[in-house]
């Protein structure tokens, strides 16, 4: 908190200093784009002294027009945004004040490359409403998939489960800014989009607009959308030890009057994953009764295919309707060899089992998509509407085979059926509505619907019949209902430096579970009122200081409501709860971006208490196994306080056009309080790093380190160890820029081993996890051809004279 407090204090003066000199002049224009001739939004506007190399700059309002108060001299100017084409001056003399006119912004026609080729550009963009990864800028993404992206973005971590992570809470994901997978999103689902298909990942600020479910914040993952006349797109390759094979193309066709886009990708990838488990039992005293250990090898392996087309049909001027059609379809085979020991006391082995499992399933997603967007005359006043259906089908079959090798020789054969179902349907309605002082008014509804249904059978082999025997109490059938009602209002305003904005979302909930082996039917509906507010405030030379608050919920997922008995092991048993409740979030954050010659710099502070959390408590059954030990049951309740504090810094570093470094480090605190009898109560103190290190050696070959780190972390019954690892990767453009080849190493010095030790009930556990070392080789082939520009098209550019510089200010 103090560091905070003296690096904001520390550097606010450069931006007061920078404005004081005796002779100033007021440079001022309007930003256009030079397709739609529609003013453009914060368009950054640099300038920097020939002569000191002092960089002054603003942004452009909401009319697009910017004024900036410097002194006397030769400034080289810059006025740039993403997705665009810079806009130069170099050289420009001020010795009066200068009004430049109207400066068009044209498209930029390479947006579809994958790589950056000039080191010094940002990988990270800060505006007041977000933070903007610009994931095909980076190498390291080339040949994964949208798990890849996600893991190399700053600020956002994946952990073993696939859960995807911001300061400590569990992020909501949205594709091009709705829902991927209905609410059934997963990291499964994710892993199916092409790394080659994302354009960029932003970071969003909380407002009404979004949905209230998910703790954390948001992402929205951009895919790519062509933005010339004609067609282009990307064709990749790739294969990988241990297999990593697999195809994509993303292809775009636009014209006048539409615009197609489609990704289609086939994935054969092999996991192989070794995990080590000792156990000691203790009894009331703390002394050992006996003890187990277990090495298993996980070899996995997952096909997919991935196709997706959309296209935008401009009706005319300002009528738009936007379909697409996603399918995807995986099969996993994922076979486990465990050998299990068991000592009893500690020293004397009693027994020695090879287990093998065979769990085989297939997975298949189909979404369907459609908006239909109106707009008015003025700026900014349009209404929208939104529908969408997606059916996940899972069918799931799991063949266990134990077979003792001492003290006796005796086998245990077992099967188990899941079949899954989860349909999803939302409809949303959207109007904006601008006034004349800079402001505007956002009013939506959303209506969703989800309906999940989970067969579950489990057979024993039965020697003497030889058939397989239906296992009463290990069979169920569980449907679950879910409607969520939804109506927000949010209100914006601009007023010259200042930015803000306010809202209120309302959901009314109605959940209902069935579950067929006791007969139940638990029935929940409540209303919530979800508000949110930012400000931000903008300074002369381009950096910016932002406030927010929003509060949240989160939804228990279905295998948390599911009153069904699973066995993770013969002690343990486990079940969902019925009763449970949403949990509910309070966040803040305080962030202040800051840009210098070389350096860009962002930090923040925030906060977040969480209240009726998700606890999962332990409890005696009052039976035994076979063996003796005492059999317990776990199961999630509502209860307890969580709350997070920390600090984020990143920073972007370019000495010079061959190198770029960014890194970003978080440390942060966080309290679980108030649990039953402060049994589950901890602290716990979290530092977490990231680092990539970028070197061009000339225009067509690269290299790129990529480093992560998260210190110990502690709950109330785990301790987790520090997990580490460092990824490598190098490209070479060949064909004129058209292609590239890029070759990577993850994990190379085989550091990423997670580490655990729990306490559970009277047994203390550790548990280390090791992935083995990949390697991947792959091969990218852009190609565009746009449109060429006409005389008519040419006539609309403005006069360059001093605007058409080819090379970039250094």
């Amino acid at each position: 908190m103090k560091f905070l407090y003296f690096l904001l204090i520390s550097l606010l003066p450069l931006s007061i200093l920078s404005q004081e000199a005796n002779d100033r002049f007021l440079i001022s224009g309007n930003v256009f784009d030079a397709d739609t001739h529609s003013a453009l939004q914060f368009i950054t506007i640099t300038l920097q002294d020939v002569s000191t190399y002092e960089i002054i700059g603003d942004i452009t309002n909401k009319q697009g027009e910017f004024e900036l108060s410097v002194p006397k001299g030769k400034y080289n100017c810059v006025v740039e945004s993403l997705s665009f084409s810079p806009f130069i001056i170099k050289s420009l003399s001020v010795n009066q004040d200068l009004e430049l006119g109207n400066i068009e912004l044209k498209q930029n026609v390479e947006e579809l490359d994958e790589v950056e080729v000039v080191a010094k550009n940002k990988l990270m963009d800060y505006k007041f409403s977000k933070k903007i990864y610009k994931a095909s800028k980076d190498i390291s993404n080339i040949g994964g998939n949208a798990i890849t992206v996600l893991e190399n973005t700053p600020s956002v971590r994946v952990n073993d489960e696939g859960t995807i992570i911001i300061r400590g809470n569990t992020a909501k994901v949205l594709v091009d800014g709705k829902p991927y997978g209905g609410k059934n999103s997963n990291a499964d689902i994710l892993s199916l989009i092409p790394a080659s298909s994302i354009k960029d990942i932003e970071i969003l600020t909380r407002s009404a607009k979004y949905e209230a479910e998910g703790g954390g914040e948001i992402i929205n993952i951009v895919l790519k959308k062509g933005i010339n006349e004609g067609y282009n797109g990307t064709i990749e390759v790739h294969g990988g030890y241990p297999d990593n094979d697999g195809l994509s193309a993303f292809i775009n066709l636009k014209t006048d009057k539409v615009n197609l886009f489609s990704t289609a990708s086939y994935n054969h990838n092999v996991e192989i994953k070794n995990t080590n488990i000792d156990q000691l039992f203790i009894d009331n005293n703390n002394q050992p009764t006996g003890s187990f250990d277990q090495k298993r090898e996980d070899h996995r392996q997952k096909n997919s295919i991935l196709f997706n087309i959309g296209s935008d049909f401009y009706l005319d001027k300002k009528n738009t309707l936007t379909t697409s059609l996603l399918y995807s379809n995986t099969n996993k085979n994922y076979d486990s060899e465990l050998f299990l020991n068991d000592y009893q006391p500690v020293d004397n082995l009693i027994k020695s089992t090879v287990r093998n499992v065979g769990d085989d399933s297939d997975e298949s997603f189909i979404e369907a998509y459609i908006n239909y967007t109106a707009k008015f005359n003025e700026e900014g006043h349009q209404l929208s509407f939104d529908m969408n259906f997606d059916k996940t089908t899972s069918k799931n079959n799991t063949n266990l085979f134990d077979k003792e090798s001492f003290p006796n020789s005796d086998e245990t054969k077992q099967k188990y059926k899941k079949d899954e179902l989860v349909d999803t349907y939302y409809f949303q309605l959207e109007y904006a509505l601008p006034f004349k002082n800079e402001s505007q008014l956002e009013l939506g509804h959303r209506s969703s619907f989800r309906v999940y249904e989970n067969d579950f059978f489990a057979n024993n082999y039965n020697p003497i019949t030889n058939t397989y025997d239906f296992i009463n109490g290990f069979s169920n059938k569980v449907k679950y209902n879910e409607n969520v009602y939804a109506f927000y209002a949010n209100y914006s305003q601009q007023l010259d430096k200042i930015s803000y904005s306010i809202g209120l979302r309302t959901e009314i909930s109605q959940t209902e579970i069935k579950e067929d082996s006791q007969n139940l039917t638990e029935t929940n509906n409540y209303t919530d009122f979800f508000p949110s507010a930012s400000i931000s405030y903008s300074f002369n030379n381009g950096n910016f200081l932002s406030a927010s608050y929003s509060r949240t919920l989160d939804r228990p997922e279905i295998f948390q409501l599911n009153p069904f008995n699973s066995f993770t092991d013969e002690r343990f048993i486990r079940s969902g709860n019925p009763f449970l409740k949403p949990s509910y979030y309070n966040s803040f954050a305080i962030e202040y971006n800051v840009e210098f010659e070389k350096i860009y710099l962002n930090t923040a502070i925030f906060y977040t208490n969480s209240t009726d959390t998700f606890l999962t408590v332990l409890e005696e059954t009052g039976n035994q196994t076979d063996d003796g030990f005492d059999i317990y049951k776990s199961y999630p309740i509502n209860n307890g306080d969580l709350d997070y504090i920390g600090l984020e810094i990143g920073a972007t570093y370019n000495p010079s056009k061959k190198f770029r470094f960014y890194g970003l480090i978080s440390p942060y605190y966080s309290v679980r309080s108030n649990t039953i009898e402060n049994e589950y109560d901890y602290e716990n103190f979290v530092f977490y790093g990231t680092a990539a290190l970028y070197y061009r050696l000339n225009n067509t070959l690269r290299f790129q380190v990529n480093f992560d780190y998260i210190s110990p972390q502690k709950t109330a019954l785990t301790e987790i160890g520090e997990y580490y690892y460092t990824n490598f990767t190098a490209s070479k453009d060949l064909f004129d820029n058209k292609a590239t080849l890029t070759f990577k190493m993850s994990d190379v010095f085989h550091t990423r081993k997670a580490m655990y030790k729990s306490i559970e009930a009277d047994a203390i556990s550790n548990r280390d996890v090791v992935f083995k070392t990949r390697y991947l080789l792959s091969f990218t082939y852009r190609f565009n051809k746009a449109r060429k520009r006409n005389a008519n098209n040419r006539a609309r550019d403005i006069d360059r004279n001093v605007f058409e510089i080819e090379d970039r200010i250094k």
